[in-house]
């Protein structure tokens, strides 16, 4: 089943266009079919490093009002991974609710996905619930604790609220890790511009730098696939979903 793989986190900082970069080359490395859209036409993270990438945009604009439907217009052949820009929530609610997405995604067998990546700040977490209260369990959700920005997250694994959202949407909502990576050996990657299955990180950069980045990747790779939400033969309907969160 076709499915879209909203990558969010809403508020800038949070670690959302790393997280977007790991999910597109999982699909590389998995030989995953896949279409990728980069929404942050302001900085465009992930097409620097991923061009195939295609543009999109949430805007208020009415002369720009479609530019996000080749979203939903790739999604019916492959699943779409879309990089979504911080602070789009009430654009990207907008084009949900005015095109009655949910509606017709249903109609045409496609699933859509929210990845939220979140700091552990109080304007993360709330930004979280919010989406999760906003669409309910008319869309998947999978939270993620990014670890390279909050290295312990007890204080909100015994949140009472927290406790509250994972039963009350134990159907639609997962949780997931999301590892650190080192700053200096990002900033080696990102200053290169290399890709993670660049060839010349083994020749230019530091062995246990590259040791480093295998385990971020093998650790990321683990838990998007903990979700099963890109096994072929785990893509079910939501409403069929039976996740134990």
């Amino acid at each position: 089943m076709p499915r879209i793989h909203l990558i969010d986190g809403e508020k800038g900082g949070v670690g959302k266009s790393l997280f977007a970069r790991v999910m597109v080359q999982y699909a590389i490395d998995k030989k995953i079919e896949h279409s990728l859209v980069d929404a942050d036409t302001g900085n465009q993270d992930v097409k620097r490093f991923y061009n195939y990438a295609i543009d999109a945009e949430f805007s208020e604009a009415v002369s720009k009002g479609n530019k996000a439907d080749i979203i939903f217009e790739l999604a019916r052949k492959t699943p779409v991974i879309v990089n979504l820009p911080a602070n789009v929530f009430s654009l990207v609610n907008n084009w949900i609710k005015q095109g009655k997405l949910l509606e017709v995604a249903d109609k045409y067998g496609v699933d859509i996905c929210k990845w939220f990546i979140c700091d552990g700040g109080f304007e993360s977490i709330d930004l979280f619930y919010q989406s999760i209260n906003l669409h309910k369990d008319k869309m998947l959700h999978v939270f993620i604790m990014n670890l390279g920005k909050t290295d312990d997250w007890d204080f909100l694994k015994n949140d009472s609220k927290y406790k509250d959202i994972n039963h009350k949407y134990q159907n639609s909502l997962q949780t997931i890790d999301f590892p650190l990576l080192y700053p200096g050996d990002r900033y080696f990657i990102d200053s290169n511009k290399f890709r993670f299955d660049s060839p010349q990180i083994s020749d230019t950069m530091p062995i246990m730098s590259q040791q480093r980045l295998f385990t971020f990747l093998e650790y990321s790779y683990k838990n998007i696939e903990k979700t099963q939400l890109w096994n072929k033969e785990k893509q079910t309907k939501k409403k069929e979903l039976d996740i134990k969160g």
